[in-house]
Formats: C-alpha cells, structure tokens, sequence
C-alpha cells in the first residue's frame, strides 16, 4: 500500500519534469530555428509606437506553450477516449486521472491563448501592451486576435466541463470541443490576400488536428499506458491505429499547405521548387519534413522491432518513445518558427 501511495505522489512531479523538459526543447529548437532563418525578432527605433522585443519574443513563446498544453490535453482526452477505451462506460482509474490532466492542460492552454491574442494585437497594432485598452476596438477587428479569444472561451469552457466526467462517452464530448478550439487559429494562420489560402488553410486545420492527435497520443500511451503492464499491449495497439492514421493525415496535409504557401509567396506551383531552396521558410520547412519522416520510420522500427521490451519498462521500447517524444517537441518548435517567418 505504502508503494502504490508512493509512486501516486511520485508520478505528478515526473509528468511536470517531463512536460517542463519537452517545452524546453521546444523552445531551442524554434529559438534556433528562428535565427537560422533570420526571423528573430529585432529591437529597432519605433519609439513609443513599437511594442519592442521582449513582447515580440514572447508572441512565439505563448505559441509554443500553446501548442505544449494542446498536446497535453489532447493526448490526455485520446487517452480516456480510446486508449483506455470503455465503451461509453465509466472511467477507471487511469481514465479519471485523464480527464483532470486534461483539465489542467486545458488551463493552461486557455491562458496561452488569452495571452496569445494580447500579444497579437500588441504586434500587429505596433502598440505597446500597457496601451491596447486605448485601441480595444482595433484590437478585436484582427481576426487572429478573435480566433484566439475564441480559442481561449472554448478551452476554458473545457476546462471546467471535462474535469469530472465520469464515463468515457462524456470525455468524447470534450473531444470534439477540443478539435473545435483548433480550428480558428488555424484558419487565420495564412494571410488572407494570398491567392492560395484556401488550399493551404484547410489543409492545415487537417494538419493541426492531426499532429495534435498523433503526438498527443503518444504523451498519453507513455503517461496512462505505463501504469498498467498487463493492459499496454491493447493499448499500445489501440495508439497504433491513431498513429498510423494520423501520420497519413499529417504528411499528405503538410504537403498540400506547405504547396499553398510556397505556391503564394512563389506566384505560381511552378516556382514551388525555387522558393523551397532558397526561401527561409522552404529552408525550416524541409526541417521540420525531416524530422516528420524520422518520426514515421522510428514509429515503424519500434513497433516492429521493440515491443518485445514491453514487460520491462526500463528497456528498450521505453527508450526508443522518448527518442521519438524528444524529436516531436523539436518538430513542434520547428512549426512555431515557421508560423513566425515570413
């Protein structure tokens, strides 16, 4: 008994370090990527009209936290939903301590987002924060601002709704409030006089949901499939079956919206191949395709080849999901970068 209250209290402090440890690899992967492309923010002379640069680094970095607790509370709903999947019963053990992890990535998520469109409209008005309230009205007419606001009503209101579901059907309804919160930034994610933003929009509300899915599932295999030996072959075949189709999804999205973007800063699908060699946001996107790719054949090989290892937790198999998590944080810092160049 003693054991089990132990690794209970144990395990809240492992999934901090480990969702604290992911953000901080994402963070130097689109830091980084984010100087290689030359689209750091710079400190300039814009006087009392700019916002300067601590804001404007802090505009990627809610981004990214964003995107981290989007993850987390994906992962975590997909976890209750389907991983631990009990037909529409209710939740065990592992699903209720799902749905309160959801709960709180959605809280965090929710703050990200409400500073997200602070910070947005600051940039896009040129506006410093302590300043906004004299420009309130400008600042609700930028309609990334408004997805974001309604981004953060939504998440909030997941929040509050998911925290104490009891059955799986329930969690399922936080789901698709989920999926909903994702789709207005998404939308508003590509400027709107590009010829080819409704190829490469919708193409990457698809993308978005399912990168979302694909790496929050694999957080959640690691965070609720751990604990229970006997029942991780159902659910690491249940993750299999979100992976691979997400993977699909993910790809085959990634390729269309980054060809309507490359398509709109290019003028044409014929120039696609000179932007991609010699454009930034060609060069971060070939990254960001690579790491993708990496992710594929790791997912393969560990599958194949690993899961022998599943009756021991320190082995192998274990070893191998870190290695994939570590390089789909640096993919998510890489996504970030490349929502900040133009």
């Amino acid at each position: 008994m003693s054991a089990t209250r132990a690794a209970r209290h144990r395990m809240p402090g492992r999934l901090v370090a480990g969702g604290a440890s992911a953000v901080l690899v994402a963070a130097v992967a689109m830091v980084i990527a984010l100087f290689a492309a030359d689209s750091e923010p710079h400190s300039g002379d814009d006087g009392l009209a700019g916002v300067g640069t601590l804001t404007e680094w802090l505009l990627p970095l809610s981004r990214l936290l964003s995107t981290m607790a989007t993850v987390g509370c994906a992962g975590a709903l997909l976890a209750a939903v389907v991983l631990l999947r009990t037909d529409g019963g209710p939740l065990g053990l592992q699903g209720r301590r799902a749905v309160r992890d959801a709960s709180n990535s959605a809280i965090i998520w929710a703050v990200a987002a409400f500073a997200g469109a602070v910070l947005t409209a600051a940039v896009m008005l040129s506006t410093p924060v302590d300043l906004l309230r004299l420009r309130l009205d400008d600042a609700l007419g930028v309609p990334e601002v408004k997805a974001l606001l309604i981004t953060g009503i939504l998440v909030t209101a997941l929040a509050i709704g998911v925290r104490r579901v009891e059955t799986a059907s329930a969690a399922g309804l936080g789901v698709l409030v989920a999926v909903a919160a994702l789709i207005p930034p998404a939308v508003t994610a590509f400027p709107r006089d590009e010829s080819y933003v409704v190829l490469a929009g919708a193409a990457l509300v698809i993308h978005v949901i399912a990168a979302t899915s694909w790496v929050g599932g694999l957080a959640g295999l690691v965070r609720y499939g751990r604990a229970s030996r006997g029942g991780l072959p159902l659910v690491l075949e249940r993750f299999s079956q979100v992976a691979l189709a997400s993977s699909i999804a993910v790809l085959l999205s990634g390729l269309i919206s980054a060809a309507g973007r490359l398509a709109a800063k290019g003028g044409g699908f014929g120039a696609i191949p000179d932007v991609l060699t010699s454009d930034a946001y060609g060069g971060l996107l070939l990254a960001k395709t690579v790491a993708f790719v990496v992710l594929i054949i790791g997912g393969w090989f560990h599958r194949r080849h690993a899961i022998g290892d599943l009756s021991n937790r320190g082995h192998r198999f274990w070893q191998l999901v870190a290695g994939e998590l570590i390089i789909m944080a640096i993919a998510i810092g890489l996504s970030v970068a490349l929502s900040q160049t133009t």
